[in-house]
């Protein structure tokens, strides 16, 4: 397993933690930038009986007993360019769906471009196999923009659209595109079927145990850092390990 090496470590660890804009019943109470440990990022998702309603809210039983990943960090592990705003994600499971759910402060919410990684929006990354090189990408701004694409085996990516049947919602704390009122931020929830991460040799409804990779991507900063690497480096993306 890959870790930080000690100047690195030192040098993330050193930094403070993110500011929160206002209060919400979803969002992270008490912040802390957690860059100990190993890379790639790792996390238990627990398995819930109760699916939460996909609207971009969070606020359903279901994610109550979910823990919070890590602060996302700056993507190269820079202490120069630590991310401004915090943002952070959830994770649950059951046996049709994975689902996820992301808390992001920002002050200005605005209408972005989902066409490349410049936009301000939140680019999601999934895959049931990282040697395979098959992932899905799923991408949402603060606008309800959304779009699914499905990646294999280094082809060019390929749209799905509705057959993947992967949703995903976004919710505002605040107003969209108005400029100089002071926003919160927003969330976004998202409910993938395993069917769409089906990969060959491997069963369509996982097992406790199993694992998933994940990262997520937002202006420049992600869940599980890749450094100078590429940030489709499945090997990089924090692993999910599926519990009951």
């Amino acid at each position: 397993m890959r870790r930080l090496n000690s100047s690195i470590f030192l040098t993330l660890a050193a930094l403070s933690a993110a500011p929160i804009l206002g209060s919400c019943s979803s969002a992270p109470d008490h912040p802390v930038l957690d860059l100990a440990g190993d890379i790639p990022r790792q996390y238990s998702a627990k398995f819930t009986h109760a699916s939460p309603t996909i609207d971009g809210r969070l606020d359903d039983i279901a994610w109550r007993d979910a823990p919070w990943t890590a602060n996302f960090v700056a993507v190269e592990g820079s202490a120069t360019s630590r991310p401004r705003y915090q943002s952070r994600a959830k994770m649950l499971w059951n046996r049709q769906y994975l689902f996820l759910g992301v808390w992001m402060i920002e002050p200005n919410l605005e209408s972005v471009p989902v066409s490349s990684l410049g936009y301000d929006g939140l680019l999601t990354f999934v895959t049931r196999d990282a040697e395979l090189g098959d992932y899905r990408t799923i991408s949402l701004e603060p606008g309800s923009l959304f779009l699914d694409s499905q990646f294999v085996s280094g082809d060019s990516p390929q749209a799905s659209g509705s057959p993947s049947m992967i949703v995903g919602k976004v919710a505002l704390s605040g107003t969209l595109d108005t400029p100089g009122d002071a926003d919160r931020g927003w969330w976004a929830e998202i409910a993938i079927p395993w069917a769409s991460l089906k990969l060959p040799e491997m069963a369509t409804i996982p097992s406790p145990g199993d694992t998933v990779r994940v990262n997520y991507y937002r202006k420049g900063w992600a869940w599980s850092p890749y450094f100078e690497h590429d940030l489709y480096d499945t090997a990089l993306w924090g692993k999910v390990e599926l519990t009951r």
